[in-house]
């Protein structure tokens, strides 16, 4: 691997991210808060769906089909953070699990986190991507098979 961001500790910045990331999971769970969620990203940020939707953060319960699971987890596994200046890409590993199956869904989130004025990390460009589902879970229910 050839990145030179790797060279620099940048620990705060880091951890802002990853302090973001984990909120997001927090959030993420029955009766999500997407109001809360929306403050995690920039004003004019992207979040595209695994169906290939794309809305704003503002927009994000709209796309949420209903029947949510009774109970559902997001977990954060692994954060890769590539820094481009005031921006990075990060590419977090995830698990969902859910009271009808554990694990429920898998797969990752593709960021790109801008750096704000006042030190706040946010997203701005976000890709949804479900690798794999399990076939009696709540997202296959909901969605059919992932890819």
């Amino acid at each position: 691997m050839s990145d030179a961001s790797l060279n620099e500790a940048r620990v705060e910045d880091r951890a802002l991210i990853a302090a973001v990331m984990h909120r997001y999971c927090n959030m993420a769970r029955e009766k999500a808060d997407f109001d809360g969620m929306a403050v995690l990203y920039t004003d004019d940020a992207t979040i595209r769906f695994p169906d290939g939707v794309t809305v704003g953060p503002r927009d994000m319960a709209g796309v949420v089909k209903g029947q949510e699971p009774t109970f559902i987890r997001h977990n954060a596994t692994t954060l890769d953070i590539t820094f481009d200046g005031d921006e990075a890409d990060v590419l977090t590993m995830y698990i969902a699990i859910t009271d009808e199956a554990a694990p429920d869904h898998w797969g990752c989130w593709r960021d790109r986190f801008v750096k704000q004025r006042d030190g706040r990390w946010l997203i701005r460009d976000r890709s949804i991507v479900v690798e794999g589902a399990a076939p009696g879970g709540w997202l296959a229910r909901q969605y059919g098979p992932a890819n």
